[in-house]
């Protein structure tokens, strides 16, 4: 149980680091649209071929990899939040006429509209990349051998 609660908090740091890394490279105008899908769709798959890669991440069955990838696309669209809208807002501020007017008219309508829009868009990343996390988990099962302890050998004999 104790791994589990410090598996979950690495798990939540590295997901709001990059929440917080997409949402400045979000503000880049040839590449939003690319982080942005990256952030909606890919961050789970992208954490999980991270974990696996530092061997942080054991056997994952599919029903794990969603609970996770829900996990991880809702906190990494909270870090998301917490950098890109200041800077969308102080660039609409700055340049009326740009792309991030928009954030700044939904900053100015209240904070707390602001903040319903984000945890309802979170609660959508937290959808879609539950998905994501349940076919990465699935296709890594079927790549990967199972570990012996999860392996059951029955024989029945007469």
């Amino acid at each position: 149980m104790l791994s589990n609660k410090i598996f979950l908090k690495r798990l939540s740091i590295l997901s709001g680091v990059m929440g917080l890394i997409l949402g400045i490279i979000t503000i880049i105008p040839f590449i939003c649209n690319f982080s942005f899908f990256a952030l909606i769709l890919l961050s789970a798959p992208i954490l999980f071929i991270y974990l696996k890669k530092l061997s942080l991440l054991g056997y994952v069955e599919p029903k794990q990899g969603a609970i996770y990838g829900a996990i991880i696309g809702f906190i990494s669209f909270i870090g998301f939040s917490i950098s890109f809208v200041p800077l969308a807002t102080i660039i609409g501020f700055i340049y009326k006429g740009s792309f991030y007017l928009g954030v700044s008219l939904l900053f100015r309508s209240g904070i707390f509209v602001t903040i319903m829009m984000v945890l309802f868009v979170a609660i959508l990343a937290a959808l879609m990349n539950a998905f994501s996390g349940l076919v990465t988990m699935y296709i890594y099962n079927q790549i990967e051998t199972k570990p012996e302890e999860a392996k059951t050998n029955i024989e029945i004999q007469e």
